[in-house]
């Protein structure tokens, strides 16, 4: 049985600690860096966001499904984008396919003065707890570089909102074990907006045999270069763990 960490996350879960689950939204609430603000209250979002061409319908939904298994477990409220958009909830930013998850604000009003706290209990957490944050992180917003054609997985990476986050999530990661480009913000050459921090991780076979993935689009793709490479693709679930959750293999063990 998990020893879980006392910890305030500045949000309503329902509980005091620092579990499987609130690990998971805080990673995707960390990775996004998404509020909005609505009769005086203070809502966080933990994103789940598709380009248009990239998760079919029913792998969307079923993701939805997963997420909100999990959700209610830490009094989440995961919503679809086109039940967010008009609603108090709308931060303007659910023009992707995909869902969102909620969570009441109960002091959280910035992440940046959080980091050193949420760090600190992630690190004395069990291995578990860790594993959890970081599929929150990338099981959202994360993208696979990959290609079938060429038969390669160069990376996972996800765009961070700022240098501070960035820093923050390849700490974590590195901590876990997982092998991390992480290349800081910086001006266009050409002009315009500033590129984002991005994150990657590296040994993705790692990744996927260790800590895995819940939605079934990437999962998909990732299974597709797999077979591609490798002539097989074996799935395999641990709801146990969380809700959905599967880890690609090539071999039996």
């Amino acid at each position: 049985m998990l020893t879980y960490q006392v910890y305030d996350a500045g949000i309503n879960t329902g509980t005091s600690y620092l579990t499987k689950e609130v690990a998971y939204f805080l990673g995707g609430i960390y990775a996004a860096d998404e509020k909005v603000i609505s009769n005086g209250k203070t809502y966080w979002a933990a994103p789940v966001r598709y380009n248009p061409t990239f998760s079919a319908q029913s792998e969307t939904a079923g993701h939805f499904d997963f997420v909100t298994a999990i959700s209610a477990r830490v009094k989440g409220y995961t919503v679809m984008k086109d039940n967010i958009k008009g609603t108090p909830l709308d931060s303007g930013k659910n023009r992707l396919p995909g869902f969102s998850t909620f969570f009441e604000s109960t002091g959280l009003e910035d992440l940046l003065p959080e980091i050193p706290g949420l760090k600190n209990a992630l690190f004395l957490s069990e291995p578990e707890v860790k594993k959890a944050f970081i599929i929150g992180v990338i099981d959202g917003r994360g993208t696979p570089d990959a290609s079938v054609d060429k038969q390669v997985i160069r990376y996972l990476s996800l765009d961070c909102p700022n240098n501070d986050i960035g820093r923050f999530l390849s700490d974590v990661m590195a901590d876990y074990g997982l092998d991390i480009n992480y290349n800081t913000a910086r001006d266009r050459l050409e002009g315009g907006n500033p590129r984002k921090p991005q994150l990657r991780i590296k040994n993705v076979e790692y990744y996927l045999e260790n800590t895995g993935y819940i939605s079934p689009a990437k999962l998909r793709k990732l299974a597709d270069v797999y077979r591609a490479k490798y002539g097989r693709a074996i799935m395999i679930r641990d709801d146990a763990f969380l809700p959905g959750l599967k880890y690609i293999v090539w071999k039996d063990e």
